[in-house]
């Protein structure tokens, strides 16, 4: 059985860039309002809105002195904005959670820094308990205010009027752009959840399955053409719960950006919080904070890319509404103008900045466009190529050569090389056990810490926790008189489930604890499993190494297979069930069949499946450790 990604977890420019340098005294200023000034077009709460381009920067171009185009030509609308190879969108979860300070103190400050912006998706509850001024404040510094839901729990059709409907309508009343994107809280959502997320005005949604994804032949990269906004791809740091669990971790970030350039695909690239590098407690700083010195570092190569034409970094409904726009809407040349045509529904329903190529006959040094009397974005791409950024809805553009160089393309730039695999996992991450002591885990904690991270019942340097699949199994910490236990049930299933307890990190993935100073597993069972084949009234208790785990689920694997097991009956009971790891019997199916012996300076984690064919069961588990 796989290990799922499913562990929950813990919790140009405008001159209002200035304001992420001094969030703090700008979140007090504006606590309990919308921020004021800014651009207040789009505010309608439709699903258009506006398309979250700020104005332009203070030093914007001006040209002093003209030059004639020679007469332009259309040549197309570009697939992604200057007609760059590919898009990328940032997303931090949890903004104003406890802990995650990092977002507004340091990640802010740093997009802005860049010239960059991000989606930040806060929940309603904790912007309550904060004030709204620090969410206003990132606003107004140029970023994309995004739903997390109102108290951030799996959204189901009981609480979607409340955490998807009710939730955007609390923003919208606190910020100066309507919320037009969701990000499902813990990855999970139903087909009915999507239905709900797109009913209540949203544009598109983060709610893409990654494990249905093989980050090394199938990396989850969103498609140029406009669809599927609602369940849009994602890759997620840390590392271990990445795609890419092969990657150290300072060219994680950047190989996910290179398979969208290949692709010519758009990127998402999920974080929680930042941290400062010298960080003493990281874990109380919410999930997988990633270290400012690699965040600036991505940033850096994000900033190269833009301006050697490759990537354009921007949120995510910059880029969905831009996937429609220029797909919908339609241009043409005349003379020095650029007419549009915005009669198509989708183009004004998704009204957004689009960018139009064309050349001119003489090969000026620079171009001025025009739109209603104001300046539009002008960058030249090469000799006589120049891109024209403009509001299809927003009526004609007209273009002027200049005779002096604006903003431009530099091909001469070169990008970090694309990042290459580390042979395996445990060359990344390998925590060595001394033999004692051998507890896992004795679920011996208030229910409501049964997920932290780390693991505070684990030993010996090891500090996983526990996951399970498919998300809708029944998993839970649940008192049994005086002690604590995992329970673990469904009825009408049918598909393969399983509770996993990893040796190190949320699920084991991408990482490797070496047992080989013990001899074996041994944990108390006890309940019932109805099934229709020889595994009824049985659990299949199996480890998982990163030899027998697919690349895809954080292992070495390039294929698929099955793990190292033992059949055990569950008793009616309890009981202790001691398994050697000699007894271990050889994977049954896949690519890992010829293995003769468990890997076990290897493990990632124990998994206790159920049969496919379980109609109902009810087990439950304690005591695990190692002997």
């Amino acid at each position: 059985m796989p290990i799922k990604h499913g562990a929950r977890r813990a919790l140009e420019f405008a001159s209002c860039w200035a304001l992420a340098a001094a969030l703090a005294a700008a979140a007090g200023a504006c606590a309990g309002s919308k921020p004021p000034g800014g651009d207040d077009e789009g505010t309608d709460g439709g699903p258009g809105g506006d398309g979250w381009v700020p104005p332009p920067p203070p030093d914007a171009f001006v040209c002093s002195s003209g030059a004639e185009t020679g007469g332009l030509t259309f040549e197309k609308i570009a697939t992604w904005r200057d007609d760059v190879k590919a898009a990328y969108s940032m997303i931090h979860d949890d903004m104003c959670g406890p802990g995650l300070e990092g977002i507004q103190d340091l990640a802010v400050p740093a997009l802005a820094a860049h010239q960059m912006r991000a989606g930040l998706a806060p929940f309603v509850e904790v912007c309550e308990d904060l004030g709204w001024g620090v969410v206003q404040a990132a606003e107004a510094s140029g970023q994309e205010i995004l739903s997390h839901s109102y108290t951030h729990p799996e959204i189901t059709m009981a609480n979607a009027a409340h955490e998807v409907t009710e939730a955007k309508q609390a923003f919208d009343q606190h910020l100066q752009h309507p919320i037009s994107f969701f990000v499902f809280p813990y990855d999970f959502f139903t087909a009915q959840t999507i239905a709900a997320v797109g009913a209540a005005g949203h544009i598109g949604a983060r709610a893409g399955n990654r494990d249905d994804n093989d980050g090394f032949d199938h990396p989850p990269i969103n498609s140029s053409e406009p669809g599927v906004d609602l369940e849009i791809e994602f890759d997620v740091w840390p590392r271990s719960y990445s795609k890419y669990a092969l990657f150290r971790d300072q060219d994680l970030l950047w190989v996910h950006v290179w398979n969208a350039i290949e692709v010519g695909g758009w990127a998402v690239r999920e974080f929680h919080s930042v941290i400062s590098d010298d960080e003493q407690h990281p874990e109380e700083r919410g999930f997988g904070p990633v270290p400012i010195s690699i965040y600036n570092a991505h940033l850096d190569d994000l900033q190269k890319a833009w301006d050697a034409g490759q990537v354009w970094t921007d949120t995510p409904s910059t880029i969905i509404r831009y996937r429609h726009a220029r797909k919908a809407c339609r241009a043409s040349v005349n003379g020095d103008v650029i007419t549009f045509d915005a009669s198509a529904e989708e183009c004004t329903k998704f009204a957004t900045p689009i960018s139009v190529i064309v050349t001119t006959g003489n090969d000026v040094a620079g171009l001025t466009a025009t739109q209603g009397g104001e300046a539009v974005a002008v960058r030249k791409l090469a000799a006589s190529r120049f891109s024209v950024t403009a509001d299809p809805t927003k009526g004609d553009v007209m273009v002027s050569g200049c005779g002096m160089e604006g903003p431009t393309v530099d091909p001469s730039i070169e990008l970090r090389p694309k990042p290459m695999p580390a042979p395996s996992v445990c060359d990344l991450q390998t925590v060595r056990g001394s033999g004692s002591p051998g507890q896992m885990d004795n679920l011996e904690r208030p229910p409501e810490q049964f997920q932290v991270l780390p693991n505070p019942s684990q030993r010996d340097g090891r500090t996983g926790t526990w996951s399970w699949y498919p998300q809708q199994a029944r998993v839970e910490m649940k008192a049994d008189g005086a002690n604590h236990v995992l329970h673990y049930f469904a009825s009408g299933l049918a598909a393969w489930t399983g509770a996993t307890l990893a040796f190190l990190g949320g699920n084991g993935a991408g990482s490797c604890y070496d047992a080989s100073a013990y001899r074996g597993v041994r944990f108390k069972i006890k309940g019932n499993v109805s099934a229709t084949d020889t595994l009824n009234g049985k659990v299949i208790v199996s480890l998982v190494t990163a030899e027998t785990q697919s690349r895809r689920y954080g292992g070495d694997l390039a294929g698929e297979g099955g793990h190292f097991h033992k059949i055990i009956s569950v008793p009616s009971s309890w009981q202790t069930v001691s398994i050697m790891f000699s007894e271990l019997e050889r994977p049954t199916w896949g690519d890992t069949m010829s293995l003769p012996a468990v890997a076990v300076g290897k493990l990632q984690a124990i998994d206790w499946g159920i049969s496919n064919t379980a109609t109902t069961f009810d087990v439950s588990i304690d005591d695990i450790e190692l002997f």
